[in-house]
């Protein structure tokens, strides 16, 4: 018997049919999942702010927005202390097993009881369950004799283990400072940071992608992105879709760098009836009309949008991050983190929801 000489080219045609399959499923593999943050406004750890919102929320009609630690001690008063390191550990878990990748922490002064909720971050044996980092705010603007010593800390803050990076190890920071941003001090941090040997991926967050970017471009800044959106829509579905098209759909027209927004939330009725000192004066004081409270799985489903919009937009998305508003701003209207049940246990059901999106696209 003479054997038949085998061609190359049949040996490529067999080795392809074998491999055809495989090459077929990795090509339907959707690209990895980008990380997803959540904002922390951390009004709950004692001090001058705490007792506002405690006022804020006594009325018994918003009790179901209370923060899960609260104490409910009359028909319209309670007593909210997240000053326990074992609340910060908890939170850690509730945020971890949500499948969060990291918490923006909106930083103030080191002195400030606002920042107490970092310090206990930052001490937790846990907190190697999430990342954070930084959203540059009121320590922009402390006096001329403090500034070097915030300047300082926020550097060493962003050489933390667990600090965010991304793009490689670039440090993750956003900044939310108002209508007049200090760009000076701006600068600065920038500079002492670079001299840090740190290279920092700096997010304005604005109001309008296409003219905060144009604004903030030559400012050292890499890409912009948004804290929260208003609004007076009847329905949390037509707000989603505000942020979208406002907001999402504006960078991607405009082709600017982008962090897109997702939103929990937006009803301030209860700063409406008692306000607080920092918002005197804000319109929002004569609004009529807030949107609906946002259903578990409308939170999820605008968070899976916004997860697609980073995979079809890699090209303006290029830190493949999402940032949600919020981890904890109840009194205001978006919040993921538990609230307060009405048998005094934590109601986890939003987190449940952004579960199944994030944990099943991993």
């Amino acid at each position: 018997m003479i054997a038949r000489r085998v061609h190359l080219h049949e040996i490529i045609i067999c080795v392809l049919s074998v491999l055809a399959p495989a090459l077929a499923m990795a090509a339907e593999v959707p690209a990895p999942r980008p990380i997803v943050g959540a904002i922390r406004w951390d009004a709950w750890t004692g001090g001058a702010v705490t007792e506002q919102v405690e006022r804020t929320l006594g009325p018994e009609k918003y009790h179901d927005r209370l923060p899960w630690f609260t104490e409910v001690v009359g028909k319209d008063q309670v007593r909210i202390d997240g000053s326990l390191q074992r609340v910060m550990d908890q939170e850690i878990g509730f945020a971890a097993d949500a499948g969060l990748d990291y918490w923006a922490f909106l930083v103030y002064p080191e002195s400030n009881p606002m920042s107490v909720a970092l310090k206990q971050y930052l001490m937790s044996p846990d907190r190697g369950r999430i990342n954070f980092c930084l959203i540059l705010h009121n320590s922009l603007l402390v006096s001329d004799e403090q500034w070097p010593k915030e300047r300082d800390r926020a550097v060493a803050l962003l050489k933390q283990p667990g600090y965010q990076k991304v793009l490689g190890g670039r440090p993750l920071v956003y900044v939310f400072t108002g209508k007049r941003p200090p760009f000076d001090r701006y600068s600065k941090f920038l500079a002492a940071a670079k001299e840090s040997g740190l290279h920092p991926y700096s997010v304005f967050m604005g109001w309008n992608p296409p003219a905060d970017f144009r604004s903030v471009s030559t400012k050292g800044f890499d890409a912009v992105s948004a804290y929260a959106k208003s609004g007076n829509q009847a329905e949390f579905g037509q707000l989603a879709l505000a942020v979208e098209k406002d907001y999402w759909q504006a960078a991607a027209e405009a082709q600017v760098p982008y962090v897109p927004l997702v939103t929990t939330g937006w009803d301030k009725r209860p700063r409406q009836d008692h306000p607080v000192s920092w918002e005197r004066g804000h319109a929002y004081h004569e609004q009529k009309v807030f949107p609906s409270r946002a259903t578990p799985q409308d939170i999820a489903d605008h968070l899976q949008r916004a997860i697609e919009f980073v995979r079809t937009y890699g090209e303006i998305c290029a830190a493949q991050a999402v940032i949600i508003y919020a981890w904890n701003e109840y009194d205001e209207g978006g919040w993921l983190a538990p609230t307060r049940a009405a048998d005094g246990t934590p109601d986890v059901r939003r987190l449940e929801a952004i579960r199944s999106v994030l944990k099943a696209d991993r």
